[in-house]
């Protein structure tokens, strides 16, 4: 059995939980012959790159200029396309929602797998501008739900909302847990960070819920002298730095770029406890990595949280601020209660893990041929 992967998610993305998915699965094809494929010739994602495998190029990766991630895309549109009109595979599994296969470049008619990793555009659509805007995304789903021989998701919450909105058997979708990849770094390491401090990892924007959660904990951060630490998710905007100016948090919210996974393993390790804000999530990593790395976790109920975090977390209403501040104010104040959900975490980590992630989708894979 041969897998094909296409160059969509790392054309696209240098750092992050969909490209994290499909190098955890690649990597473990390694011990066996002929069996997988990732057709990207250009690439600057931080895990499947030129370090990993020499034949993958980067294309002039200290420069930025007009141009350069069009160029990237074409050169690896026409690879993928090359890749999949041999047919020299079994199962084609696309890595994002992109269709331009489907126009004739699959003309063996092999069969091919999507993941769906949640349903944002579609839920928060009338909300947030930037989703209103992107109408294209709901038509690619949909023509590759209709043409695809089955569905991963990610998550009972993300099949859930699939049913929801799309027209579509229940048995054409199985769900597949993700894992964390941070598993075998050392926590006990020296702390980066010296005051102690809240967690908060990745994407700041709309449904992220960033705004709500600082306004929400600007008090409880002065009162009791802790720092946020916002890790990854790039440099404040000008919006957040008035926002930050305005209650007075300038030097208490503080930007950690995210260098590798040691550094952000340690960023885990030494919180007081990890927030996850989320008005939805298809699954949420931070999870899982904030349970390998023994870091208590306040999470949204919001989406996949509560079906992934479990017992191992307290949780609050994302859209109340009062459950937000009381919730915190539990963690901040009860030693007790952070060691339990450590505890928990460690046991609740017990039941996800990639390699569980890749045996699952070596099932689906047998399941179309």
């Amino acid at each position: 059995m041969k897998i094909l992967y296409d160059h969509q998610i790392f054309t696209q993305q240098h750092y992050g939980g969909i490209s994290r998915y499909f190098f955890e699965l690649i990597r473990r094809f390694d011990g066996i012959e002929n069996s997988c494929e990732v057709a990207t010739l250009f690439t600057e994602n931080a895990y499947y790159n030129n370090n990993y495998d020499p034949k993958l190029k980067s294309f002039f990766p200290n420069k930025n200029f007009k141009g350069k991630s069009r160029f990237i895309s074409t050169a690896n549109q026409y690879v993928s396309n090359h890749k999949i009109s041999n047919g020299n595979y079994d199962v084609f599994h696309p890595t994002y929602y992109d269709k331009y296969f489907l126009n004739g470049g699959n003309k063996e008619k092999r069969p091919f797998v999507v993941t769906f990793y949640d349903m944002i555009h579609e839920k928060f659509c009338g909300q947030f501008e930037s989703l209103k805007n992107d109408t294209k995304i709901f038509y690619q789903k949909k023509e590759l739900l209709e043409k695809s021989s089955k569905v991963i998701a990610i998550s009972e919450t993300t099949k859930n909302d699939i049913m929801e909105f799309f027209d579509v058997d229940a048995g054409k979708i199985d769900v597949v847990y993700l894992g964390s990849s941070l598993e075998c770094f050392d926590i006990s390491s020296k702390p980066l960070i010296a005051e102690d401090y809240i967690l908060f990892v990745g994407n700041r924007s709309e449904y992220k819920n960033f705004s709500f959660f600082i306004i929400t904990m600007a008090e409880l951060l002065i009162d009791n002298n802790l720092k946020v630490v916002c890790a990854g998710g790039g440099d404040f905007t000008l919006e957040e730095l008035n926002v930050l100016a305005s209650l007075k948090l300038e030097n208490r919210v503080v930007y950690k770029k995210i260098i590798d996974d040691k550094i952000l393993s340690n960023y885990y390790a030494h919180a007081l406890f990890f927030c996850f804000p989320s008005l939805y999530e298809g699954f949420g990593i931070p999870v899982l990595e904030a349970f390998a790395s023994s870091c208590p976790l306040l999470l949204s109920n919001g989406g996949s949280l509560p079906e992934v975090g479990g017992d191992a977390a307290v949780y609050f209403d994302p859209t109340v601020a009062d459950s937000l501040k009381s919730a915190a104010s539990k963690l901040i104040n009860d030693e007790s209660l952070r060691r339990s959900i450590k505890e928990k975490g460690k046991l609740r980590l017990d039941q996800f893990s990639w390699d569980k992630t890749f045996q699952d989708h070596l099932k689906v894979y047998e399941s179309v041929i």
